[in-house]
């Protein structure tokens, strides 16, 4: 970094790697910057990466001619109990594209499952709407084991941690009207920063650089989600600023 811009803090991208299935990391660096700008950029990332990303996810279930009554029994024909099928919904990692033709997609939006046994059946079987894309195709949901016909309509919503509603203990949901899948809206798997200080040579100046480690699970890269939450954090304090502008705080 040359003179002039040593005063300028600047983002630089290091290194993406995907380091397994569902986990990809990303490495960022920030700086120069004054002592203590750096803890406090990273304690205000972290809160907002963890709660307040959103990401795309299956949040029911409905299955037409179900023989179950409640969540520990099997559907006829189908080796899964209610309980295994939703947790194994829960593990398909969906991705929504942004198509300007779509229009808004926050939701809600409707997946469909239509098919006939013996099989197995998997997340590429899934009948999804536009802009919605299935990362882990092979998940396996279902095992048919005899010949009957499967259904099933998904409900697919947008959302993130911190605007979710107060967590149902248990699904209560009679059969009719399908089951609640406990969806995790936190794309961000890990976060880790650490701050290294700097001295330029002839002046007596000391600054910090610093560098910050951030994992996703797929749904969202690691660029898209610092991006994001740098987003709404600007958002947040251009409130207090806009605030002033009409005078709401002028008058105090």
């Amino acid at each position: 970094m040359n003179q002039k811009d040593k005063s300028f803090p600047q983002w630089e991208f290091l290194a993406y790697n995907v380091v397994k299935k569902n986990l990809v990391c990303g490495r960022f660096a920030l700086g120069p910057l004054k002592k203590g700008q750096g803890q406090l950029i990273s304690s205000t990332l972290r809160k907002t990466l963890f709660n307040a990303i959103e990401c795309t996810c299956f949040t029911h279930v409905k299955f037409r001619h179900s023989r179950a009554t409640n969540v520990l029994q099997n559907i006829y024909g189908v080796k899964e109990s209610i309980s295994e099928i939703l947790d194994n919904l829960n593990q398909i990692k969906l991705k929504r594209k942004f198509r300007s033709d779509l229009g808004d997609l926050q939701g809600p939006l409707y997946a469909s499952i239509d098919l006939q046994g013996p099989r197995s059946v998997r997340a590429k079987d899934i009948k999804c709407p536009p802009g919605i894309v299935i990362l882990n195709k092979t998940q396996v949901i279902v095992t048919l084991t005899d010949n009957v016909r499967f259904f099933a309509e998904l409900t697919i919503e947008t959302n993130s941690a911190d605007s979710l509603p107060p967590r149902r203990l248990e699904t209560r949901f009679p059969p009719e009207d399908g089951y609640a899948i406990d969806a995790v809206f936190t794309p961000v798997q890990k976060f880790s920063e650490s701050i290294h200080l700097q001295d330029f040579e002839n002046e007596n100046l000391q600054t910090e650089m610093l560098f910050l480690e951030i994992s996703t699970d797929g749904r969202v890269t690691p660029y898209d989600a610092l991006l994001k939450a740098s987003e709404k954090v600007i958002t947040l304090f251009l409130s207090f600023y806009a605030g002033e502008k009409k005078g709401t705080y002028s008058d105090l």
